[in-house]
């Protein structure tokens, strides 16, 4: 019985010193609001242009040759007619290919009709063809 009182003693004294121990929450630092005020107008230093001329090198390659604005807008508007163009020319084309592919079949139609007559020779062959295809005499 010594022993059940001294475990009761020591999960009380457990208890109690945690509780003793513990700290204190810290509560969250806030940052104090300060009023806004204005930046004060700060003059911008005036930058004057300086020209340097700068002097050749001996042996330099070429400078390259610059295009305005307005050459490069008339390249660009050349290199747009002529996209124009190619695309009317693939477009014909294609039709012109389209029309040859209908006339050929209707070629093909035409000279089909004529075989699909009859006439005695296609008889004779049907005939012909029937034996050859059909089933032998020896199992009619």
């Amino acid at each position: 019985m010594d022993s059940f009182w001294v475990i009761v003693l020591f999960i009380l004294f457990a208890i109690f010193s945690d509780r003793k121990d513990k700290k204190k929450p810290v509560p969250k630092r806030r940052i104090p609001d300060f009023p806004q005020r204005p930046l004060p107008d700060i003059p911008q230093p005036k930058q004057e242009r300086i020209k340097i001329e700068i002097p050749e090198l001996r042996g330099a390659p070429p400078l390259p040759d610059i295009q305005t604005t307005a050459e490069v807008e008339t390249q660009d508007a050349i290199r747009a007619q002529q996209e124009r163009y190619q695309e009317m020319l693939r477009r014909k084309k294609k039709q012109r290919e389209q029309a040859e592919k209908r006339a050929e079949s209707q070629r093909v139609e035409q000279a089909q009709a004529p075989q699909n007559t009859v006439t005695l020779s296609n008889l004779q062959q049907a005939v012909i063809w029937s034996e050859i295809l059909g089933k032998p005499k020896a199992k009619r």
